[in-house]
C-alpha cells in the first residue's frame, strides 16, 4: 500500500459525477519523461496543462496494467500555487506526485472514507508528474483531475462523524413502534453515516445496546429524550460498541446516536436486546473476564495431574476454560503455544476465590503466552485461554497446545 498523507479530505463521490470532459488520448509530453517513461499532458499540450492559468479543472483518463503504471504531466508558471490532485476509479487507485527529475513530493492511497485518492500541496513553478498506481487489481481505468483549491473538487466533501446531542428536534428513526419493552430484540442497519434512533420504555428494562460493523469502528452515545447524555462506548467487543444496563433503564424516552469513529465505507447494525443476569454473565465468561462458578454448567475442561501435563485446546475466538486442583503447594509454569495456528494467546489464571492471580499475553515466544513460575497454594484453579486477535468473537477453530510444568517441594 502507498503511504497516506494526513489531509482533510473526502468520502467517495458518486461513481461518475458530473465533471468536465476528460482527455482520453492526450498527446505525449514532448521533451518530458516521468520515471523514464513518456507521460501525457493533462491539458493535451504543455500550454494547456498550466493549472496556474487554466480557467477550469484539468482532467485525464489513465489506464494501468500489470506492465504499466502510467504518468500524467502538468506545469505551473508564475508564482507558487496550492493545487489539488485527485484520482477516482471503481478500483483502488493511489497517486504519487513527483518532480520532472523523479523526486517524490507526496503520496496518497486512500483519502478518508474512500478508496479514491487526493493530494493537496503547494508547488513552485515547474513541470510535474502524477503517477497512477493500482492497488490490488492492476487493470484499472481512473479519472485524474487537477485543480486549484478554489475550483470544484472531483471527490465530495467529507461527512462529519461527530455525534451531536439528540434533542426532540433531531431527525431520528424509531427502533420500534410503541414501547421497546414488548419488541425485544430489535435491530436495524445503517449506511455508516451518523444516525439517530429513538425508543421508549414503558417500564424499567434491563437492556443491551450494540453497534456492530465488519468494516467500520462504530461509536455509540445514549441520550435521554431531552438530549441529556447518559452513556457512551466505542470499543467493547473488538471495535464494536456495546452499552449494558443490567440494573435496567427507567421508563421514558431515549435516543441512540451511532456513527463511525472515522469516515469510511460500510454499514453499521444497531440493535437492542433484553439483558438478564444469565446472559450478562455468559457474555463475560465468553470474553474471559469473569471465571465461571465451580461446579456450574458452563463448559470447562477438567485437568488431572500428572496425566494432563500437555493438552490441545480448540480455540474458536471465545475464552476456553480449564480447571485443575492442587492438593499441595506447587510451583507452576503454564505455556500456551498458538503462533503457528494464528492464535495470539492470552492466559488468565483465577484462584480458588475467583480473583485473578496472573495474566500474560506475549510472555512466550512470538505471540505465545507464559504464566509463571508462580507458587500456588492447595485449591481449585480456573484458566481462561483467549485469542487477543479475535476479542471474544466466535469463528473458525484453531488448535492451541498448552503445557503445564509443576515443581513440587522435595520430601
Amino acid at each position: 500500500m502507498v503511504r497516506q498523507t494526513p489531509l482533510r479530505i473526502a468520502l467517495m463521490a458518486a461513481m461518475f459525477p458530473v465533471v468536465p470532459a476528460f482527455a482520453q488520448d492526450a498527446a505525449p509530453a514532448e521533451g518530458l519523461t516521468c520515471g523514464g517513461e513518456p507521460a501525457q499532458w493533462m491539458g493535451g499540450t504543455r500550454e494547456g496543462s498550466d493549472i496556474a492559468t487554466a480557467e477550469n479543472v484539468l482532467g485525464l483518463s489513465l489506464t494501468s496494467s500489470a506492465e504499466r503504471e502510467p504518468y500524467a504531466a502538468f506545469t505551473i508558471t508564475g508564482e507558487p500555487i496550492e493545487i489539488r490532485l485527485e484520482a477516482q476509479s471503481s478500483g483502488d487507485p493511489a497517486l504519487r506526485l513527483e518532480t520532472a527529475d523523479g523526486d517524490v513530493i507526496e503520496e496518497n492511497d486512500d483519502a478518508p472514507g474512500t478508496l479514491n485518492s487526493r493530494i493537496e500541496t503547494r508547488l513552485a513553478p515547474g513541470d510535474y508528474c502524477a503517477r497512477l498506481i493500482p492497488v490490488g487489481n492492476p487493470d484499472m481505468t481512473a479519472q485524474l483531475q487537477l485543480s486549484t483549491l478554489g475550483m470544484e473538487p472531483l471527490l465530495s466533501a467529507p461527512q462529519s462523524t461527530e455525534i451531536q446531542a439528540c434533542t426532540p428536534q433531531t431527525e431520528a428513526t424509531a427502533l420500534a413502534e410503541g414501547s421497546l419493552s414488548g419488541h425485544l430484540p430489535v435491530a436495524t442497519q445503517t449506511e455508516g453515516a451518523v444516525t439517530y434512533h429513538r425508543f421508549t420504555l414503558d417500564e424499567p428494562t434491563s437492556l443491551r445496546l450494540q453497534a456492530e460493523s465488519d468494516l467500520l469502528d462504530p461509536n455509540m452515545v445514549l441520550f435521554e429524550g431531552d438530549g441529556r447524555r447518559i452513556a457512551q462506548n466505542d470499543d467493547t467487543n473488538g471495535l464494536n460498541s456495546q452499552l449494558d444496563f443490567p440494573q435496567g433503564l427507567a421508563a421514558g424516552d431515549y435516543c441512540i446516536g451511532v456513527g463511525p469513529i472515522s469516515a469510511g465505507v460500510g454499514t453499521i447494525t444497531v440493535s437492542a436486546s433484553e439483558l438478564n443476569r444469565e446472559n450478562y454473565l455468559a457474555s463475560a465468561h465468553r470474553r474471559g473476564e469473569v471465571a465461571p462458578t465451580i461446579g456450574g454448567d458452563y463448559p470447562m475442561q477438567q485437568l488431572e495431574f500428572p496425566r494432563d501435563r500437555e493438552t490441545i485446546v480448540l480455540q474458536d475466538g471465545t475464552a476456553q476454560w480449564l480447571s485443575f486442583t492442587l492438593d499441595q503447594s506447587t510451583m507452576m509454569v503454564i505455556h500456551a503455544h498458538g503462533t503457528l495456528t494464528g492464535v495470539d494467546t492470552q492466559l488468565t489464571l483465577f484462584g480458588p476465590d475467583g480473583a485473578v492471580i496472573a495474566q500474560d499475553d506475549d510472555g512466550g515466544s512470538d505471540t505465545d503466552s507464559k504464566l509463571g513460575p508462580t507458587l500456588l497454594s492447595p485449591g481449585q484453579y480456573r484458566i481462561a485461554l483467549t485469542d487477543v486477535s479475535r476479542n471474544g468473537v466466535q469463528g473458525s477453530i484453531r488448535p492451541v497446545t498448552m503445557v503445564f510444568q509443576r515443581y513440587l517441594p522435595a520430601d
